[in-house]
C-alpha cells in the first residue's frame, strides 16, 4: 500500500513537468514552424522571380545582390496571385464535395456516385497522361502554357484517388444489396426458439437480415488489406502532389517574374531620367543613349565631362547602378553596370 501511494506521488509529480516540456516545445513549434516555412517559401518565389526579371536585361540576380528583405518583398508579390487562384480553386472543389456527399448519403443516388466516380477517375487518367508526356518530354513541358504539366501530374492522382473512393463506397453498398438479395427465405418454424436471444431477426418485410459485411467483394474492399494500400496509395499520391506543387509554383514564379520585365520595359518612357556624368567616356553605349562632350574652361576645372541622357534605373544594389536605356529593344540594348562612387555624379529628371 505505501509502495503504491509512493509511486502515485511520483507520477503525479512527474506528469506536470512532461507537460509543461510538451506544451512548450509545441507553442515553439506553431510559432518557429509556420514562420520558417513561409520565410523559405517567400525566399523562394522571390529569388525565382527576381532571377527571371532581372535575366530579361541581361543581368545574374548574383551581381545584383540583393538582401533577404529585399528577396522576401519580391517574394510577397509572387504569391498574391496564385494565393487568390487557389483560394476559388478551393471554393469550387469544396461544393462539388458537397454535392457528391450529398449524393453519397442515399443508395438511392449510387447510379449518379457511380458515374460521377467514373467519370472522375477518366478524367484523372488523361490529365496525368498528359503529365507523364510532359514529364517525359522536356521540350513540351519549356513551351507549354504555364505550370501544365506539374497541374496535371496534381489534377490527375488527386482526380484519381477520389474517383476510386466514389467507386468504393458505391461498390460496397452494391455488394451488400446483392448478398441480401441472394439469401434464401428462412423456412416457417411451428417452436419457439428456446432462447429469444437467438431469435433470427427479420426486415420490415418479412425477409432474413443480410450479414453486416454485405458477402465477399464488400468484406475484402473493407478489409484491413485494401485500408492498408489505399493508406500507401494516398502517401504516394501526397509525395506526387507536392513535389508537383513546387514544380508549380517554380513556373509561375518564373512566368511572373518574365511579365514583371516586361511591364518594366513598357513603364521605361514614364520612370525619371537619369542624366550620368562621368570623368572618362563611357565605351559600348547601348543605342538610344546620347553622348555629349561638356565644354570646360581652366578655372572652372570641372571633373566630369561627359554626359549621358536616355537611361533609366532599374536597380541599385552593392554601391552600383544598373542602368537600362529609355527604349529596349529585345536581343539588340544592354545594361549599364556603374560604380556608384566620386568617379560619376547623376542628376534625376521627373518624367
Amino acid at each position: 500500500m505505501t509502495q503504491t501511494s509512493a509511486s502515485e506521488a511520483e507520477s503525479e509529480a512527474a506528469a506536470p513537468w512532461g507537460s509543461q516540456i510538451r506544451e512548450r516545445l509545441w507553442a515553439v513549434a506553431n510559432v518557429i514552424a509556420p514562420t520558417t516555412v513561409v520565410t523559405t517559401l517567400l525566399f523562394y518565389f522571390g529569388y525565382v522571380a527576381t532571377t527571371a526579371r532581372f535575366g530579361y536585361f541581361g543581368v545574374y540576380l548574383e551581381m545584383v545582390d540583393l538582401s533577404l528583405q529585399e528577396m522576401l518583398l519580391f517574394g510577397v508579390e509572387v504569391v498574391f496571385p496564385p494565393l487568390i487562384v487557389l483560394a476559388l480553386v478551393g471554393l469550387l472543389v469544396t461544393a462539388a464535395h458537397t454535392v457528391l456527399r450529398y449524393l453519397q448519403s442515399s443508395p438511392d443516388h449510387d447510379a449518379v456516385t457511380g458515374w460521377a466516380g467514373l467519370f472522375t477517375v477518366l478524367a484523372g487518367l488523361l490529365a496525368l497522361t498528359r503529365g507523364v508526356v510532359g514529364l517525359r518530354i522536356p521540350q513540351l513541358a519549356r513551351t507549354e502554357a504555364t505550370a501544365t504539366t506539374p497541374l496535371s501530374l496534381t489534377g490527375g492522382v488527386i482526380a484519381i484517388s477520389y474517383g476510386c473512393r466514389l467507386l468504393r463506397g458505391v461498390a460496397v453498398r452494391w455488394a451488400r444489396r446483392r448478398a441480401f438479395r441472394d439469401i434464401p427465405p428462412a423456412a416457417p418454424s411451428t417452436t419457439a426458439p428456446a432462447d429469444p436471444a437467438q431469435e433470427p431477426t427479420a426486415t420490415p418485410t418479412g425477409e432474413p437480415a443480410a450479414d453486416p459485411r454485405g458477402g465477399d467483394l464488400a468484406a475484402w474492399l473493407e478489409s484491413p488489406t485494401v485500408t492498408r494500400i489505399g493508406r500507401y496509395a494516398l502517401a504516394w499520391v501526397a509525395v506526387i502532389v507536392v513535389a508537383a506543387s513546387f514544380w508549380t509554383a517554380n513556373s509561375f514564379a518564373a512566368d511572373y517574374g518574365r511579365g514583371r520585365a516586361l511591364d518594366d520595359v513598357d513603364s521605361l518612357g514614364s520612370r525619371p531620367e537619369v542624366v550620368l556624368y562621368t570623368k572618362e567616356p563611357l565605351r559600348d553605349v547601348p543605342a538610344g543613349v546620347g553622348e555629349t562632350v561638356l565644354a570646360t574652361t581652366t578655372a572652372e576645372k570641372e571633373p566630369y565631362r561627359f554626359r549621358y541622357r536616355g537611361l533609366r534605373l532599374l536597380v541599385e544594389s552593392n554601391a552600383r547602378l544598373f542602368l537600362v536605356p529609355a527604349v529596349w529593344i529585345a536581343g539588340n540594348s544592354r545594361t549599364l553596370v556603374i560604380p556608384y562612387d566620386n568617379t560619376v555624379r547623376i542628376h534625376l529628371v521627373a518624367g
